[in-house]
């Protein structure tokens, strides 16, 4: 009589079966969980936004957003900070609510004070540090890289606006528009709607600009 050797491989199997459905709830584990309201976005990880790869987001309504720190503070009620956005999918997202609103958002980002002198504007002409696609603006928030959006300007920044004179001095004083917005590309007629804007002031509406109906803020998901 023959004896029969039977191999039995089933534990093997639901072993590696079991292997490979941990990793599979281990990485759906590892997916960010925003805030309420707040959208999640997948970002590409570089040096310049500390190797980000998931960042959340939300324009936040509030027509002050125009003064700086009212900006700020808004996000921070949220737990977040003022922010701006990284790559095509994010901008289409907030565009589509400034369509909406016919309206603009105030963003992250402040004239460079190293770029104040002749010869930091003879740099931003000939593209050296202070050209408007480098270190022209800078970013508070460091979650996000502006090398997209700095790709997206409406028209030639700073903005200048009068000059004017203190009280017993001569001196021509000239204001630069210091803040970020985005504005409505349509209603622009330009291939991007990034705009600078004097921090503090309101629209002037007499020169056709329009108001702000929110701001955008970011956090890092939990």
């Amino acid at each position: 009589m023959k004896n029969i050797v039977i191999f039995v491989f089933l534990p093997c199997f639901v072993y590696a079966q079991s292997n490979a459905t941990s990793d599979l709830i281990e990485k759906v584990e590892k997916v960010g969980v925003c805030p309420k309201g707040f959208k999640l976005y997948q970002r590409k990880p570089t040096g310049r936004n500390k190797m980000t790869k998931e960042w959340c987001m939300k324009v936040v309504e509030h027509e002050d957003v125009y003064d700086r720190p009212t900006a700020r503070s808004v996000c921070w009620d949220y737990d977040a900070v003022i922010t701006n956005v990284e790559n095509e999918q994010e901008l289409a997202d907030v565009n589509a609510l400034i369509r909406k609103n016919n309206k603009r958002v105030a963003v992250d980002g402040v004239f460079n004070p190293k770029c104040r002198g002749f010869d930091d504007w003879r740099m931003r002409k000939f593209g050296g540090v202070c050209a408007k696609e480098k270190e022209l603006f800078i970013l508070e928030d460091d979650h996000t890289d502006p090398t997209f959006i700095f790709t997206k300007w409406a028209g030639e920044p700073p903005t200048a606006s009068d000059k004017y004179r203190e009280k017993g001095d001569d001196t021509d004083i000239y204001t630069i528009a210091e803040c970020l917005s985005l504005h409505n590309l349509a209603a622009l007629k330009s291939t991007g709607n990034l705009k600078d804007f004097l921090c503090g002031e309101e629209p002037d509406k007499q020169v056709g600009e329009v108001p702000f109906f929110g701001v955008l803020c970011g956090c890092e998901p939990n």
